[in-house]
């Protein structure tokens, strides 16, 4: 666990042994049982946190909170979700006795000095706590606040515009294999002594690159996935001067829509484009990655469910990888005969985190006594993976096919975890090339992000892609380049950021009342959705925050901190947008109503029975419109209403 988070637990315990000598009352001590109980949330949030990512809170976390959790196995996370409801109802009941116990505390002569020491107290442990430390760290971020680090080293300098020439006549076909956090460690002997047995065979007639590192951003399945198709790192939106400004992203119809992938190239080039993935495809957004990005054909569990024989042969998160790998198997027999050239991906899922899932067809399921879930499915794994290797090379179509296997991340909290963070923590990354005839070990420093620079030679392409490096030739990886790499990233989040791209209106605004979306350039909206405005009509686009069975936060919360001179366009149901302008008719309580103008200027709403066209005149007008303070605070009261309905 955290020292930090030792360290500020010791601070907490000596606040509440402190606090006693202060002269309490009643608001006095409902103050304080409040701050226990967010000091106690935030424990619990990292704790439950940890459980998943074996690194507190982190990037990975953030995303997953914004962009929703719509796919994801939570049969795998019934223990932890039960720890963490126990867990908030704990800290709640903890703050009730605090209240009753501490809110008649008086003393005829207060003790002054004893109450400073206990708010010092106080204001430590919150200092040290990990949680506030991220979380204020992601404020800053968007808030914009220059890091030194991109001041000092542009990001400009260092991101190399994505391009592909031509130095081969033979283009061969790919097949990319994520596999599930199936990092290199795995192989480590002194740890995992005949596990990854079949798969290391294979390696020794590869292209093994053996100090893969894992990078800030690139942690999680989808970061992992964009490092290697687009060599950037995954900054969410909310840390970039565009940014939805801490909401989901689940509605956007695009991802990283301003970045030029391997995908996108290869597509130019005449590729065929394929994801196959045992797990959701909503999950995440995986499937907007990959469409966005030129991919045609992208089938998931619920695209390749149909196939099984056994309807009920799955995992909480989707296929087998057995099943996955059969599939991937007919599938690549096909497009091999069609002579097309392609590409495909192919998602594993069998040692996703915690426990791992052991496919029915692995012949050795057990690793030593197999009471290790995760070391078992990681030795079927191998299995699977060398099967499907062996089954593209004995294949007419294996002397024109690259492979490549690795690593999407290092492994989260698993099973495994005690053992694999004895050895030293390195992604898999393997390319397996029909022409090679010996292996080659390379042990140049690189990370996730210099895979698709890596590659692209191996296909026939000398390639540039954004922030990666050809780790077989000598320039250095920046990875290797700098020391603080990581903090670089992190400095440069809000240029990355940029590559959600986030329109501008340069046509008349259509509000589909019967779809309920909208479209701006290249982009769909769904509703509700709410839009900040600047002078140059380029949006900025909110979300409601929902997770799982719950909402956290609504449009209007977003729409009350909006400044009075802010333009803004907000779609959502009939009742809350009441709340800014009396409606001339009374709407159904699932009818959508839109409102455009400034919270201290002229709006007009109306209802969207089916469409509403807004031109780009009006919009240019509403931005010039003058604003009144008094009418802000109003309208800003009565959206204060909304909260406590």
């Amino acid at each position: 666990m955290n020292i930090f988070l030792w360290l500020s637990l010791g601070f907490f315990l000596l606040f509440l042994f402190t606090c006693k000598n202060r002269t309490q009352n009643s608001k006095r001590a409902f103050l304080g049982a409040l701050v226990v109980f967010i000091y106690m949330i935030l424990g619990a949030f990292y704790l439950v946190s940890d459980y998943f990512t074996g690194e507190g809170i982190n990037d990975a976390v953030i995303f997953h909170l914004l962009y929703g959790l719509d796919g994801s196995g939570f049969g795998d996370y019934y223990i932890i979700i039960a720890f963490g409801v126990g867990l908030f109802i704990g800290s709640l009941i903890f703050s009730i006795v605090y209240y009753r116990l501490m809110k008649n505390v008086l003393f005829e002569t207060p003790k002054k000095v004893q109450g400073f020491v206990s708010l010092m107290l106080l204001l430590s442990a919150f200092a040290l706590h990990p949680s506030v430390h991220f979380l204020s760290q992601s404020l800053l971020k968007t808030m914009g606040i220059e890091n030194t680090l991109s001041l000092e080293y542009p990001f400009l300098d260092y991101y190399q515009e994505p391009s592909l020439t031509p130095i081969e006549d033979e283009h061969l076909n790919l097949v990319y294999i994520f596999a599930e956090s199936l990092e290199e460690t795995y192989f480590d002997e002194s740890l995992f002594p005949s596990l990854m047995t079949q798969l290391r065979a294979i390696r020794e007639q590869s292209t093994l690159f053996s100090e893969i590192q894992q990078a800030q951003g690139t942690s999680w399945t989808i970061a992992g996935m964009t490092s290697v198709l687009c060599g950037i790192p995954l900054v969410t939106p909310s840390t970039g001067e565009h940014s939805p400004q801490g909401n989901s992203m689940s509605k956007m119809s695009t991802f990283y829509s301003g970045a030029v992938c391997m995908s996108d190239m290869l597509h130019k080039e005449g590729y065929k484009l394929i994801y196959r993935s045992g797990s959701s495809l909503e999950f995440a957004g995986v499937d907007k990655l990959y469409k966005t990005h030129k991919f045609s054909d992208i089938k998931g569990i619920n695209e390749l469910k149909p196939r099984l024989k056994n309807r009920g042969y799955q995992t909480p998160w989707g296929l087998y990888d057995d099943s996955l790998f059969e599939f991937s198997m007919s599938d690549f027999k096909k497009l091999s005969k069609s002579k097309q050239k392609f590409a495909m991906f192919i998602s594993t899922m069998d040692t996703h985190h915690p426990y791992g899932h052991v496919s029915k067809s692995c012949k050795a399921q057990r690793y030593k006594e197999g009471d290790n879930s995760m070391l078992n499915a990681a030795m079927c794994s191998d299995e699977l993976i060398a099967r499907f290797i062996e089954q593209i090379q004995k294949s007419p179509y294996g002397k024109n096919t690259i492979i490549v296997v690795g690593s999407d991340h290092l492994a989260m909290h698993n099973m495994a975890i005690d053992d694999l963070i004895k050895g030293k923590r390195r992604n898999q990354f393997m390319i397996i090339d029909p022409r090679q005839k010996e292996g080659k070990k390379v042990e140049k420093v690189g990370t996730t992000l210099d895979i698709g620079a890596t590659l692209l030679p191996f296909l026939g392409y000398d390639a540039t892609l954004g922030l990666g490096r050809n780790l077989l030739k000598e320039p250095p990886s920046l990875a290797e380049s700098f020391s603080n790499f990581d903090a670089l990233l992190s400095a440069w989040s809000k240029e990355i950021s940029r590559f959600w791209e986030f329109p501008k209106i340069e046509h008349d605004l259509v509000l589909d009342g019967t779809k309920k979306q909208l479209k701006i350039g290249s982009t769909f909206y769904k509703f509700p959705i709410l839009f900040r405005l600047n002078e140059t009509l380029e949006v900025n686009p909110f979300f409601e925050v929902k997770i799982k069975f719950f909402e956290t936060t609504k449009l209007f919360g977003y729409l009350h901190d909006f400044s009075d001179d802010d333009s803004f366009i907000w779609v959502d149901k009939c009742s809350r947008i009441a709340t800014l302008e009396r409606m001339q008719t009374t709407p159904s309580s699932s009818a959508y109503c839109y409102a455009f103008g400034k919270l201290g200027g002229e709006l007009r709403t109306g209802i969207l029975k089916d469409s509403k066209s807004l031109s780009l005149d009006e919009l240019h007008q509403m931005i010039l419109l003058p604003f009144d303070a008094e009418v802000a605070k109003a309208r800003r009261e009565n959206i204060m209403k909304l909260h406590t309905k």
